[in-house]
């Protein structure tokens, strides 16, 4: 399951002065990386005979190798870039996009707990991803205003003592929760209130 946190991308980054486009540019160049056995495999489709690119490992402060005169290219992950910008690399490719995810092994004994766990965190990343919107609206403004707010499933929608209103409950992507009270007030809705969810199950 994608937890939708520390993703990143694993990237060829070469010193900007050096004008390297491609990777094929640094095939039989000196490669420094965290990960040697991903990175070999990347420039395998690149390297010939009679041109080996040497990878080496090293297990932090990728980035000063090219600075250092320890190599010519890197291979390391870039979340923001802040760090890589620093050392005065830019992306040339990019290897493989990661994120943390959830895995469960298939012989585990005790798939109750393992399955517990995950309603645990999709509730939780349900809730960070979406808000709950309420509103009142007239009955014949309301086909409209539902279809801007389906919701997951369908909207819950309660009677109100104005017998030509009713009130509307749905749930909103967090995103675009501004947007969509403007255009609920521009069909007519009114009294539109906008709830964060601490938690959920769905």
């Amino acid at each position: 399951m994608n937890l939708g946190f520390g993703k990143c991308s694993l990237s060829v980054q070469a010193p900007v002065r050096a004008g390297i486009k491609s990777p094929a540019d640094l095939a039989g160049k000196r490669i420094v990386t965290s990960f040697p056995n991903i990175t070999k495999k990347f420039f395998q489709q690149f390297d010939t005979e009679d041109k080996q690119t040497s990878i080496k490992y090293v297990s932090g402060s990728v980035e000063a190798a090219c600075g250092l005169g320890l190599a010519d290219a890197v291979v390391d992950l870039v979340e923001t870039g802040t760090t890589m910008r620093a050392a005065g690399l830019e992306v040339v490719a990019e290897v493989l996009r990661s994120e943390a995810v959830l895995i469960s092994s298939k012989s585990c004994k005790h798939p109750e707990i393992v399955n517990l766990i995950k309603k645990r965190i999709q509730g939780y990343l349900t809730a960070t991803s979406y808000m709950m919107i309420q509103y009142n609206v007239s009955r014949k403004l309301l086909p409209q205003a539902v279809a801007i707010t389906p919701g997951k499933r369908a909207p819950t929608i309660s009677a109100l003592d104005d017998p030509e209103a009713v009130a509307v409950s749905s749930l909103v992507s967090n995103a675009d929760s501004s947007a969509i009270m403007d255009r609920l007030e521009a069909v007519g809705a009114t009294d539109i209130l906008l709830f964060s969810i601490t938690n959920s199950r769905m």
